[in-house]
């Protein structure tokens, strides 16, 4: 079946190997699956490990170093579960612990071992124990519960589940056994069933168990159902069964009828069983998993078989529910985790189509809104409809799937339909069975609802949407709105038809809510309109509206100034500055024209309020000119001067320069104050050298706190021109411009500018200023005590003229002076960048040579040292023997890159870091005899450890053994075996190892331990070795000897793990096959057996190979191989002796006796019949066919074709190797059954060649199948139609022209005139006339007579009589002409025998053609020839006749005027009855129509002449015809 029309789909989510999982732990006892949310993998090996895989990100898994004997996932969240076994007890300790908080939740100590725990819910814990259940709750700090104790027929089971209903009141638990004696591959399933309620438990056999809920019809409750499967035997029958039971029955209340079903299992998986099973709760579909990977899905409701299919090639031993799809995962052996879900678009045809069950597609359709069933849906509908049945069209149209009934036409159609007095109408039953099912769409939410609004029933539309059971629409809302606007809003909030919510809104005065909503939906409606709605009614309201606005996110969606407009339009003054006020109070620059703009309106309207505005000073963005001007109108006369300050330096310039008194200009500075722009008045002032003019202005500015930097300019150069300690003001005040002040005083006194730019760190002003007057001295304290990379960079660059008189400073005053550690380092880096390693140098030894406070600063003796290593290696070596507080490490490791490799040494031997000293002895100076010298020396083991290695990379392999032996180090183990095995010293290899195993416990060293011991041939010591406690991966080690052919060395590691298939490979390569036989036993395994009998033959030890392969043949695959292994070395005799013994094999199989028949056709033919019929239904017939074609053994071949009804083939073979195949009974038998029709014809050639005495046999069989006419032409060419004579008479019956005329032709060769005859008679399908015309002129009478017999049927009258008269036949004459009808031709037969004076025949034509011969005629020849005695008889009998057929017409009008009587009276007495019911009859009736008009009660009028009248209503009369 193709995928795409499989109702169950299959997909690989992952593989567990893909995430670097080892095979070997995906096993049941290492994975476990609690839900499709995580999968938690344990690790053994190389280390205890515990793998959580997240099905959201499968690919990122969670590896944490966690040792337990098993870990559960909790089904919901990230809490994990570990249960380890304490050691040398039978106790379990458990623990769970929170992932995401990395917090223990709870742990416990279980005095019974737990062997076997499950999440059954995302807070419960079930534990299995030997003897009981318990049941442990996550939260609080309660202990485990014990629910029951498990009943005896699950003892000695290994559990595999266990599970409870969602209410926790049903519990299972399920195990497996070996099964029965007779057949122990068969598991045994047992289930124990509790009820919490009831405290009782009941033992079942079952293989896998789920509970489920389903909700049955009349019962509002759901039912609890179990569903189980068992495969069990029974009287040596299987019995596979699938139940579904319901648990504690609801009195009172409907309940599900068990059910249940076959389980069908192929044969090839007799031995299979179910290890799973799962509900889906979406489709209510029932999965049952088996162990070799069926799946079995059924219907809950009904247990009808749904779909099988084998979704994994390997054991599936884990499954759990995927709950959102509707499926389920299932992880097998390989570590597939697959994901199986339900193909919606198939399920449903499948079941109508495949299944033909139209019942369960419907119900599948509705349970799960699945597509496919839409046609028997609205087929169904329609019957229920057109049956009156309403309320069951109604419930069906509610659970259509997707809706497709849930139309407006459904609707309609309920609404068409007329309502009977005193019952509900169809349409509100509909509405009503939607409303229990769920919610209603929009279209019948709108209907329901024009119901209700027409019969004024509000509440109803109330409680359906305070119980959301309708799709709220803007039109249902405009519907509402005609009887409740709050309801009506509470739809159009639903519907989200914004535009009404917020016109409602509006309507409501509610404008608040305007913006809320309109934000929450991002709905921009019509501020504009809104505002201008508002204003209308509300000013007020459209203020606190406008300023609403102002303050939503993103800013106001109506510019200010429009919103001002608005309000000044309708002469709102103060409501227009109420908003403007509000709206400018951060007094932006962007918003200067609005302050403008307010200030006007209300210096023209409202002076006091544009007064009190200017008073608190809330703007300073307007038009001040403009202001000014207004102000000065409005009278304002102190505000128009104090909006215009700005000129007043140009003032102050102006009376300066007319020589006006200081004191009056100082008295209109001291006027204007703060207003004055201060950089303006010092530049007008500082051009005409007056700035002590402002003395007093500018120190009342500072003591009102101003930090203008103008302010302070200007009087620090008054200070300084006074030097009023300047020095002071300079160091101290922190508002000042340095490079303006420190500009002013470079002229007047350099020493002040140097302080100036000091304090702003005005580098290069600085620099300019102490190179141009020599003050180095301050320029190198400067430096050094700025600090600054850029700066150092900028006086130390080689265009520096002045570079060397700075360092001079430097080295001899800047820097002995300082007591900075952070200084001294910046000025070393310094001349580091610079790259002046000399006169680095030269500082440093001023530094660190000499008794200075850094004399013993670690960093700058590294440095002294590092830059000698540098720029002068010959001053190295003396430094490292005068210094001692340098890093030793460190700079060693520089002098080694710097290729000082003897004062590298000098520097670790000092600092005593031998491991590096001797890294240098042995990586730089390469001399592996001083670094051994130097290890005897200090004798510490790192530092052997290192010689071992250098000996190892050199090669001298025993050296680096006996240098690591000394060191005591097993880290390079890994190298040491490499370099030993490729050395081949295996000898000293063994000693090392010896001490690596009294270190550490690793698998690799005891592994090359034993490898080393067979290496030497050191045996006992492996047994030895073998039988102590080791962590030797013994399967890898014997692997590795058996691939060098250290094969008794592999022979005793292979018997020591029982690795027979192994052991028994190393016994082939000893040639010790009787012992491989027995291992091969012992492993049974199919590569094994092969192994060992392919070796075996080899040798020619044939009994020993016939042991083994009695046990490779019983497997099919490997069968053809061991044939050919045979075969290929002529062993046929042997091969042949081991088929046979195979034929009584317990798993013989037909592949056995298969090849056993191909050896036969190929060595031993004469034995190949008698198996064949003997074994008959065992064979792969079609292989058997192709082999024995191939040795031309015809008779075989046919009996094989013949028992696989291959018919064709059959009776080709017989004909084609006739002498060997053929034997009639047995072809007769196959000819009837080929399928090709032209082998019918090739078989009448065949029996005509070769057994033409046989022929008629097989043409009587074959009589059904042939074409008649083709085997008449057939015999015709052959000229053997004689031969089949007996056959054509027997198909004569089917009335064939071909058999007709060949027949005719042997009757009148024969002359058999009877059989010609009756030929002629009873079979008209030949050539008549041909065949008339043949015999016409025979020389028998007879002959002749049956060609006028012939032209006669053929309707040739006068042929026939004129030949019957020739012969004097008179009497076939005469009834030739009477069955002819003609008159002409019997006149002239009479006129004839009146001619030939045969009285005696003219009265017999008279009678026989007495219907044709007209009485005149008759009687003017008999007058005229003398004939009338004998016309007389004639006479009488024609006017008997006469006078019979008038009393018949008397008889007749008598009859008809009767008739015509009766109906005259009936009629009166109609007309009578009716003006009697006139007189009763109301006078409100309409009066009876008249005649002509239609609908009356009178009958139509006679039709016409001679036709009888019709009968009222268009009714017979009754008794008539």
């Amino acid at each position: 079946m193709a995928a795409a029309s499989a109702p169950i789909t299959m997909k690989e989510a992952l593989t567990l190997t893909s995430l670097g999982i080892n095979p070997q732990f995906v096993t049941f006892t290492h994975v476990t699956m609690e839900s499709d949310k995580y999968i938690c993998v344990r690790e053994t090996s190389p280390q205890n490990s515990i793998v959580i895989v997240d099905m959201n990100m499968p690919m990122q898994p969670l590896r944490r170093p966690i040792t337990a004997d098993s870990a559960l996932m909790n089904p919901n969240s990230r809490i994990l579960a570990l249960k380890a076994q304490l050691a040398q007890t039978t106790q379990d300790h458990l623990q769970i612990f929170n992932i995401e908080m990395k917090a223990k939740v709870k742990s416990y100590q279980m005095p019974e071992q737990v062997v076997f725990w499950k999440w059954i819910t995302p807070k419960l814990l079930g534990l299995v124990t030997q003897t009981s259940v318990y049941h442990w709750s996550i939260e609080g700090d309660t202990e485990p519960v014990k629910m029951f104790e498990r009943t005896a027929n699950l003892l000695n089971n290994q559990i595999i589940n266990y599970r409870c209903d969602p209410s926790e009141k049903w519990l299972v638990l399920i195990g497996i056994a070996p099964g029965a004696p007779e057949r122990p591959q068969l598991v045994k399933g047992n289930m124990q069933l509790f009820s919490v309620d009831q405290q009782r438990s009941q033992a079942l056999e079952a293989h896998a168990a789920a509970f489920a809920t389903f909700k049955v019809a009349g019962n509002e409750n759901p039912s609890t159902l179990i569903c189980f499967a068992s495969k069990t035997m029974n009287a040596g029958q299987i019995i596979s069964k699938l139940h579904v039971i319901e648990l504690g029955a609801q009195p009172g209340k409907p309940g599900f009828t068990k059910k249940q079903a076959d389980l069908f299992f192929p044969p090839d998986f007799a031995d299979d069983f179910p290890v799973s099973m799962q509900i889906s709760h979406k489709y209510s579909l029932i999965y049952a998993i088996t162990k070799l990977g069926l799946l079995f899905v059924y219907d809950l409701e009904t247990a009808a078989a749904v779909y099988r299919n084998r979704i994994s090639p390997d054991p599936i031993f884990l499954t759990s529910e995927a709950s959102s799809v509707g499926g389920f995962y299932a992880i097998n052996r390989r570590g597939q985790v697959l994901l199986a879900t339900v193909n919606e678009a198939a399920i449903v045809p499948f079941v109508s189509g495949q299944l033909n069950n139209l019942e369960l597609a419907v119900n599948l359709a509705k349970r799960g809104n699945l597509p496919g069933a839409e046609n028997l849906v609205v087929q169904r509908f329609q019957e229920l409809f057109s049956q009156t049945k309403y309320k069951e069209a109604a419930e069906l149209a509610a659970e259509s799937p997707q809706g497709i009934l849930r139309t407006p036409d459904t609707v309609a159609k309920f609404q068409s339909v007329p309502v009977q007095a005193g019952q509900t109408p169809p349409l509100l039953q509909y509405f009503g069975t939607l409303l229990t099912k769920g919610k209603l769409n929009a279209f019948e939410s709108l209907e329901l609802s024009r119901l209700v609004v027409n019969q004024n029933k509000k509440n109803l539309l109330e409680n359906w949407l305070a119980e959301d059971k309708l799709e709220c629409s803007e039109e249902l809302g405009d519907l509402v709105k005609t009887v409740d606007n709050d309801l009506a809003l509470k739809i159009y909030i639903k519907a989200r038809a914004t535009p009404k919510v917020v016109a409602a809104f509006a309507e409501r005065r509610e404008f608040d809510k305007i913006l809320i909503y309109s934000k929450q939906v991002g709905y921009t409606p019509d501020y504009l309109f809104l505002l201008q709605t508002i204003l209308r009614s509300d000013p007020q309201g459209a203020v606190n509206f406008a300023l609403m606005m102002s303050q939503m996110e993103g800013g106001c969606p109506v510019d200010y100034n429009t919103i001002t407009d608005l309000f000044l339009q309708r002469n709102l003054i103060r409501e227009a500055t109420a908003f403007l006020l509000d709206v400018l109070k951060p007094n932006l620059p962007e918003h200067g024209f609005l302050q403008t703009k307010v200030l006007e309106i209300n210096l023209v309207t409202f002076p006091n309020v544009a007064d009190a505005i200017l008073a608190n000073g809330m703007f300073s963005h307007y038009d001040r000119p403009r202001i000014a001007q207004l102000c000065e109108k409005a009278g304002l006369f102190m505000r128009a001067l104090q909006v215009n300050p700005g000129n007043a330096p140009l003032v102050v310039g102006q009376l300066l320069d007319d020589e006006c008194p200081e004191d009056f200009i100082k008295g209109l500075i001291l006027s204007v104050r703060s207003l004055l722009p201060v950089e303006p008045l010092v530049e007008e002032c500082e051009k005409r050298n007056r700035l002590r003019l402002l003395t007093q202005f500018l120190e009342h500015l500072v003591s009102e706190g101003s930090q203008d930097v103008h302010v302070h300019n200007a009087l620090g150069k008054i200070i300084i021109d006074s030097n009023n300690n300047p020095e002071h003001f300079l160091t101290t005040n922190p508002y000042y411009d340095s490079r303006v002040v420190g500009k002013y005083c470079e002229k007047r006194d350099p020493t002040l500018a140097v302080v100036a730019y000091r304090r702003g760190q005005c580098d290069d002003e600085l620099i300019n200023v102490t190179n141009k007057n020599s003050l180095f001295k301050l320029q190198a304290r400067y430096v050094v005590e700025r600090m600054d990379s850029d700066l150092w960079e900028n006086v130390l660059k080689p265009e520096n003229e002045y570079r060397r008189q700075l360092i001079d400073q430097v080295v001899s005053t800047a820097l002995p002076e300082s007591k900075s550690p952070e200084q001294v380092s910046a000025t070393v880096k310094a001349f580091m960048t610079a790259d002046l390693p000399h006169e680095l140098i030269e500082l440093l030894e001023k530094i660190v040579l000499q008794n200075s406070a850094f004399s013993g600063n670690s960093n700058l003796q590294n440095l002294l040292i590092l830059t000698a290593i540098r720029a002068d290696k010959s001053r190295v070596m003396d430094y490292v023997n005068r210094l001692d507080n340098f890093d030793g490490p460190a700079v060693g490791e520089i002098a080694v890159e710097g290729e000082l490799y003897e004062e590298a040494f000098a520097i670790f031997k000092k600092f005593n870091l031998n491991v590096q000293a001797v890294n240098v002895l042995l990586d730089n100076i390469q001399s592996i005899e001083r670094a051994v010298e130097f290890a005897f020396r200090v004798e510490e083991d790192a530092v052997w450890s290192q010689v071992a290695k250098a000996q190892l990379r050199e090669g001298l392999v025993s050296d680096a053994i006996e240098s690591f032996i000394r060191a005591d180090d097993v880290t390079q183990f890994l190298d040491v075996i490499r370099a030993a095995e490729d050395a081949n010293v295996y000898h000293d290899l063994v000693r090392y190892l010896i001490m690596v195993r009294q270190k550490t416990k690793e698998p690799k060293v005891d592994s090359e331990l034993i490898y080393a011991y067979a290496k030497i041939d050191r045996l006992a010591e492996i047994e030895d070795f073998i039988l102590t406690p080791n962590v030797a991966n013994l399967q890898t080690v014997g692997d590795r000897l058996y691939d060098e052919a250290l094969y008794e060395a592999a022979k005793i590691i292979f018997t020591f793990i029982s690795n027979w298939a192994k052991l028994a490979s190393t016994l082939v390569k000893l040639r010790q096959f009787q012992g491989a036989v027995d291992a091969a036993r012992k492993a049974n395994s199919s590569k094994t057996w092969k192994e060992v009998c392919f070796a075996c033959v080899d040798a020619e030890e044939f009994r020993l190979a016939q042991i083994c392969g009695l046990n490779i043949i019983v497997q099919v695959d490997d069968l053809e191989e061991v044939s050919d292994y045979y075969q290929n070395r002529g062993c046929f005799d042997e091969l042949i002796s081991l088929m046979e013994s195979g034929l009584g094999l317990e798993r013989a199989h037909m592949g056995i006796f298969t090849e056993l028949g191909i050896l036969y056709a190929r060595y031993r033919p004469e034995k190949l019949m008698e198996h064949i019929r003997l074994f008959s239904t065992r064979l792969n017939i079609p292989k058997l066919i192709r082999v024995c074609d191939e040795q031309q053994h015809w008779l075989e071949l046919t009996y094989l074709y013949i028992q696989y009804d291959e018919f064709d083939n059959a009776a080709t073979t017989i004909m084609n190797h006739s002498p060997e195949a053929w034997d009639h009974m047995q072809f007769k038998d196959v000819a009837v059954k080929v399928a090709n029709v032209e082998l019918y014809y090739k078989a009448v050639h065949f029996y005509l060649q070769e057994h033409p005495d046989l022929i008629n046999d097989l043409l009587n069989v074959l009589a059904t199948k042939v074409d008649h006419t083709r085997v008449v032409d057939i015999m015709r060419k052959a000229g053997n139609l004689h031969l089949v004579k007996p056959y054509m008479v027997a198909v004569q019956s089917n009335n064939v022209a071909a058999v007709n005329e060949a027949l005719n032709e042997i009757y009148i060769e024969e002359e058999d005139y009877d059989r010609l005859r009756e030929s002629v008679d009873m079979h008209d399908n030949f050539d008549q006339i041909g065949l008339a015309q043949k015999v016409e002129k025979h020389e028998l009478l007879e002959m002749r007579r049956i060609a006028a017999y012939i032209y006669k049927k053929a309707g040739r009258w006068r042929q026939s009589v004129a030949l019957s008269k020739k012969d004097n036949l008179y009497r076939d004459a005469m009834e030739t002409c009477s069955q002819s009808g003609d008159r002409e031709l019997s006149e002239e037969l009479l006129v004839y025998f009146v001619d030939q004076g045969k009285k005696e025949c003219f009265a017999s034509c008279l009678f026989t053609c007495y219907d044709l011969i007209r009485p005149d005629i008759a009687l003017e020849l008999a007058w005229m020839n003398n004939m009338i005695d004998f016309a007389f008889p004639y006479l009488m009998q024609f006017i008997r006749e006469y006078t019979g057929k008038v009393d018949e017409l008397v008889k007749y009008k008598l009859e008809a005027l009767q008739e015509v009587k009766s109906k005259e009276n009936e009629e009166k007495e109609l007309v009578a009855q009716q003006n009697m019911y006139a007189q009763l009859l109301p006078l409100a009736l309409p009066a009876p129509p008249m005649p002509g008009m239609g609908g009356g009660f009178q009958p139509p009028p006679p039709m016409g002449m001679g036709m009888p009248p019709m009968p009222a209503y268009g009714m017979p009369p009754m008794g008539g015809y």
